[in-house]
C-alpha cells in the first residue's frame, strides 16, 4: 500500500476535506465524506454525502462519464459492504478509475481495510494517510461512536460575568451575536438534548431558524422522567416538522397517545425510577444512529453528565452581563476552573459581540 503525500495529492484532497464539511449534522448513521475526481490535473467531478448518509461522495463524485484513467480522492476509505446502497468500491472498479487516494482508512469493523484491499486486487493503485490528522478531527465523533457506541455529546453553556446561568427576569444571558452564532451550531448536529426544566421555563423551539437552514434542524430529545411536558409547549406543535422524542418513566397511556398525535415519539424507559438513567439513553440514541449531539440544558443537567463523564466537548459562552440572583450549586460547579479540573482543555477562544467563547475539549 503507497503513501504518498506530494504538494498535488494535498491540495486536492484538502478539495475533498472542505467540501465534506458539507454534510456535517445531517449524514448520521454515516460519516460526512467528500470526494473529488481529478483527471489531467483538473477536478472535472466532485460529491459529499447526502442527508441519511446516501448516496455516498464517491458514488456522486463518479457519476460522470468517462473517467477512465482518472484518480479519485476521497476523505475516509470507500465502503465494500452492502448497507442502504451497493458498495463503493465496486462503483470505483466500474468507473475504471487508476488510482485512489485516501485520507483516512475507515476504523469502522465492516470495512477496516477491506474496501483497500478490494481495490488493490483489481490492480488500482492505492495511497492512504494524505492530510489524516485533519480528517480524523472531523471525524472525530463518528470514530467515537464506533468505539464507545454512544453519541459523541458536546454541551453549550452561557454563564453571565458572576457565573449565573439562570436568569430569572426572562432576559438573555448572552448577546446577539452569541445567540446567532449557538442557534447556527444546531445545523452541526444530528440531535439535541434537553431537559423538562428547560422545556417547561423557556419553551424553546430548538430548531435552526437562521434563513434557509430550517432544514438543518436538529432532532429533538426531551429527557422528561415525569412526563410533565404539554401539548401547548412550541416543542409539541412542531413535533410534525421537526422529529421528537421524548423519554419518559412515566406509562401515562392517556397522555402519551395526545403527544402521538402532535408527532412526538415517547419512549418508556424505566417506569417508578425517579431519575432517567443518562448512559441508557445514550446508548438508545446511539442505538438510533445519531453520532454527535448537543446538550442545550441548564445547570443541574449539565453537572448530571458530567458526573458520569458523558461530555466531551464544551461551548463556554462567558456573557458581560451581571444577574442579580443567588447562585445555586450548580453553577458554582460549572466555573471554568472546575470544568479543568474535569480533564478539559481549552482547544480555542474567542469574541463573539460582547461575550467570549471558549471550546474546551478532552
Amino acid at each position: 500500500m503507497e503513501r504518498i503525500s506530494s504538494a498535488r495529492d494535498r491540495y486536492f484532497m484538502r478539495n475533498a476535506l472542505n467540501i465534506s464539511l458539507r454534510g456535517i449534522g445531517n449524514t448520521y448513521p454515516n460519516p460526512s465524506v467528500g470526494a473529488v475526481v481529478v483527471k489531467n490535473n483538473q477536478i472535472i467531478s466532485r460529491g459529499w454525502t447526502q442527508p441519511g448518509g446516501v448516496p455516498h461522495a464517491e458514488v456522486l463524485a463518479l457519476k460522470k462519464k468517462n473517467l477512465s484513467g482518472a484518480t479519485l480522492y476521497t476523505t475516509l476509505e470507500p465502503c465494500s459492504h452492502y448497507g442502504k446502497s451497493p458498495p463503493c468500491v465496486d462503483q470505483i472498479i466500474k468507473s475504471k478509475i487508476k488510482r485512489v487516494v485516501i485520507g483516512l482508512k475507515d476504523p469502522n469493523p465492516k470495512v477496516n481495510g477491506k474496501g483497500i484491499s478490494k481495490l488493490r486486487k483489481k490492480k488500482i493503485k492505492i495511497s492512504v494517510g494524505i492530510l489524516e490528522n485533519e480528517i480524523k478531527k472531523i471525524h472525530l465523533s463518528f470514530f467515537y461512536k464506533i468505539k464507545k457506541k454512544i453519541p459523541f455529546v458536546s454541551s453549550k453553556i452561557a454563564v453571565s460575568r458572576n457565573g449565573k446561568m439562570i436568569n430569572k427576569n426572562k432576559k438573555w444571558i448572552t448577546s446577539k451575536d452569541s445567540r446567532m452564532y449557538g442557534n447556527f451550531l444546531r445545523a452541526k448536529f444530528d440531535a439535541v438534548i434537553t431537559g423538562i426544566n428547560t422545556v417547561m421555563e423557556d419553551n424553546p423551539l430548538l430548531n435552526c431558524r437562521h434563513s434557509n437552514m430550517e432544514n438543518l434542524s436538529p432532532v429533538r430529545f426531551i429527557l422528561d422522567s415525569k412526563l410533565r411536558i404539554k401539548e401547548n409547549f412550541k416543542i409539541v406543535k412542531t413535533a410534525k416538522n421537526i422529529k421528537t422524542y421524548v423519554f419518559t418513566n412515566t406509562n401515562d397511556k392517556k397522555k402519551i397517545l395526545k403527544l402521538k398525535q402532535y408527532g412526538v415519539t415517547i419512549k418508556c424507559l424505566d417506569q417508578n425510577q425517579e431519575r432517567i438513567n443518562l448512559k441508557k439513553i445514550l446508548f438508545k440514541i446511539g442505538e438510533m444512529g445519531f453520532v454527535n449531539v448537543l446538550l442545550e440544558a441548564g445547570p443541574n443537567l449539565n453537572i448530571a453528565f458530567l458526573k458520569y463523564n458523558l461530555i466531551n466537548k464544551i461551548y463556554y459562552f462567558k456573557s458581560n452581563e451581571i444577574i442579580k440572583s443567588k447562585t445555586i450549586l450548580s453553577e458554582k460547579m460549572l466555573n471554568i476552573k472546575n470544568i479543568e479540573s474535569l480533564g478539559f482543555k481549552l482547544s480555542s477562544s474567542r469574541i463573539i459581540g460582547n461575550d467570549t467563547l471558549r471550546i474546551y475539549e478532552k
